[in-house]
């Protein structure tokens, strides 16, 4: 039965971005016997060493050769995983199909980041690829609603986390970040273009302010698709809390990533901060 499942699934092809998020799902797919494709971004600084795996490097644009090998490969199922520089659209060398892409992506740039990836995966399904969630896959990086840590919040903290949520929900129609922090009511900072650890970083400055009682919260925006760029947190989250005197995270449950997830709640507790699924 086992087997017969492995051979349903078919070929895996994984568009790999930055990050070690990649190379897990490559572990997951080795040790569930599933065949797999690596595509990479012509120009992006990997950290990981893919060759072993004799990937294809692609660059923006070349939509024609990418689906010429999905066809070749008879790959139907596709995940697109890790952080991407964003590229200066205006710029881009197309083929004829990437110039159709291109043609909805800046249809929908007006709208914001999450309409662009709509747009990319709208476009891909309708070519007959199966986009496939990151938590479908590696479904134990997005914990179900739980107190992670040994530390839990308190009765106050519930209450600044439930303003961070509305907050979020609010500001996500206008594709403003997917997180922020708050403290004693107030909402202290928001992400925006500069991402997560910046974001964090700035609250630094901070922490007399709030007196170390400040929380990082971060959800999936309102109409984020749960097929690409879900909100993820790791071990340098948890580090740059602490020296931004943020004591305590929320996440939302089964759609934030917890990427090295032991070694996360090893130092969650060990710092002494909470972190709970939502």
């Amino acid at each position: 039965m086992q087997d017969k499942q492995k051979q349903d699934q078919g070929v895996l092809g994984i568009f790999a971005g930055l990050g070690i998020l990649p190379q897990m799902l490559i572990e997951d797919c080795q040790r569930m016997g599933r065949k797999f494709f690596i595509f990479l971004l012509e120009g992006e600084n990997y950290e990981i060493d893919y060759s072993p795996f004799s990937p294809v490097k692609l660059c923006y644009g070349e939509v024609e050769k990418f689906l010429s090998i999905v066809r070749a490969n008879e790959i139907k199922d596709l995940v697109f995983i890790g952080a991407v520089t964003k590229p200066n659209f205006s710029s881009l060398k197309v083929d004829k199909r990437g110039a159709l892409l291109l043609t909805k992506i800046l249809a929908s740039k007006i709208l914001g980041d999450d309409a662009v990836l709509r747009a990319v995966i709208k476009f891909f399904e309708k070519e007959g690829l199966k986009i496939i969630p990151i938590n479908q896959l590696l479904k134990d990086l997005a914990p179900k609603k739980s107190i992670l840590s040994k530390l839990h919040p308190s009765k106050e903290e519930m209450l600044d986390i439930e303003i961070a949520v509305r907050a979020i929900r609010a500001m996500s129609y206008f594709d403003i970040g997917q997180a922020v922090v708050v403290a004693q009511k107030q909402i202290i900072a928001v992400e925006a273009l500069e991402g997560t650890d910046n974001m964090i970083s700035r609250c630094a400055g901070l922490k007399v302010e709030y007196k170390e009682g400040a929380i990082l919260v971060k959800l999936k925006k309102a109409k984020q698709s749960a097929k690409a760029d879900l909100p993820t947190i790791g071990v340098d989250t948890i580090k740059n809390c602490n020296a931004a005197a943020i004591k305590g995270i929320a996440i939302q449950a089964g759609a934030t990533l917890i990427v090295n997830k032991e070694e996360v709640l090893r130092l969650v507790d060990e710092l002494g901060m909470f972190l709970i699924a939502i």
